[in-house]
């Protein structure tokens, strides 16, 4: 295994334009979601009457999305790993990683999603269907769903 660049590296590991899938989410998609969360969090506890449960409780909150944003940016830069070295269709923990990624950015940002009016809120944070544009592909010729939320999937054929 090796470190090195790789032709077309920083291709691999650039941020999606629009995120589609999970595979298109990066490191640099955590910061600014972590950033809205953390301000956003922090004022509703500092909301809350010093000394009292409900200031713990938000204060508590924080603490743990932002744990959550930082497991994330984590999972994530062991994913970009897999992705520079090619190793994204390997069974078992790459698997399990890829779907974590899913379940864990859907999370977030349904919770960024209470601050969708705030001028630091992105368009970009929306919950995500799939994992991979395989995924999408399978689970709509099976199910017949042609809501795939504008993922343009293409495959090896088309």
């Amino acid at each position: 295994m090796t470190h090195g660049t790789t032709p077309g590296r920083d291709d691999i590991l650039a941020p999606a334009v629009v995120l589609e899938i999970s595979d298109d989410l990066r490191s640099a998609d955590v910061g600014p979601l972590q950033d809205l969360l953390a301000a956003r969090l922090g004022e509703i506890a500092r909301a809350q009457p010093e000394g009292t449960e409900a200031r713990w409780a938000a204060e508590q909150l924080a603490r743990t999305i932002d744990a959550d944003c930082r497991d994330l940016d984590d999972a994530l830069a062991a994913w970009e790993v897999e992705l520079a070295e090619g190793d994204i269709d390997q069974a078992g923990l790459v698997q399990t990683l890829r779907q974590s990624l899913l379940t864990d950015w859907n999370r977030l940002v349904e919770i960024a999603q209470r601050f969708a009016g705030h001028p630091d809120h992105l368009p970009r944070w929306r919950p995500l269907r799939y994992s991979c544009a395989e995924e999408a592909a399978f689970v709509e010729q099976r199910t017949g769903d042609a809501s795939h939320g504008g993922i343009s999937h293409a495959t090896a054929e088309g």
